[in-house]
């Protein structure tokens, strides 16, 4: 392999990460992805652009360009720390009563509560909050109710647009059973079913 070679090959890895990195910041832009993503992958591809800088001065620059080119695809990182949606509860906005849990939703219901009765949201109408290593709260508040989206990882403002939208819907729909004094949760119907069913039915496609 020439020099001029070697060179050539560092400066078109150099831009192919340029390129890389400015895709990622828009799709960061269009909330297509979450700031963990976005993080995780930034760090990947700023290590990427420190070794082609590094082949760039070294007498064996083929080697270093096998190494970044050899790693873990940033699909499979990506796709690693991608927000999913476990479970759900829905609450009233009256007396914060619970009026169902959809999904798997392993958080205990007073820590939620809690969580629910202090979400004030200053100018906001929700709030993500991490409560553990890899566990998320998405917490919305509309008319009538309050939904609490469990998320393996960071949810990304697009799933946030999702459930704004599920939600709007749910109380659209419910209107009229909110009405009253009580509400009966066997009688409502649950467009977050399917967002919820999805994404278990995803995660199980992507274990086997």
């Amino acid at each position: 392999m020439t020099t001029a070679t070697s060179s050539d090959r560092v400066n078109a890895l150099r831009a192919q990460i340029q390129g890389k990195i400015e895709a990622l910041v828009q799709e960061f832009a269009e909330g297509q992805i979450s700031r963990e993503q976005f993080h995780v992958i930034y760090d990947r591809y700023s290590s990427q652009l420190a070794l082609a800088d590094m082949a760039a001065q070294s007498m064996a620059p083929g080697t270093i360009l096998d190494t970044v080119n050899g790693g873990e695809s940033t699909i499979a990182v990506k796709e690693q720390h991608m927000g999913k949606a476990i479970g759900m509860s829905i609450y009233r906005r009256v007396g914060s009563t619970l009026l169902e849990t959809l999904g798997s939703f392993e958080v205990a219901q007073e820590q939620v509560r809690r969580i629910v009765s202090d979400f004030k949201g200053w100018g906001s109408d929700y709030e993500t909050r991490q409560i553990g290593p890899h566990q998320w709260l998405l917490i919305r508040t509309g008319r009538a109710s309050t939904v609490v989206t469990l998320f393996h990882n960071e949810p990304s403002q697009m799933q946030v647009n999702v459930i704004a939208r599920l939600h709007g819907d749910f109380e659209r729909a419910n209107a009229a059973f909110f009405k009253g004094d009580s509400v009966d949760a066997g009688k409502l119907a649950y467009p977050f079913l399917t967002f919820i069913q999805q994404t278990i039915r995803g995660q199980g496609s992507a274990g086997r």
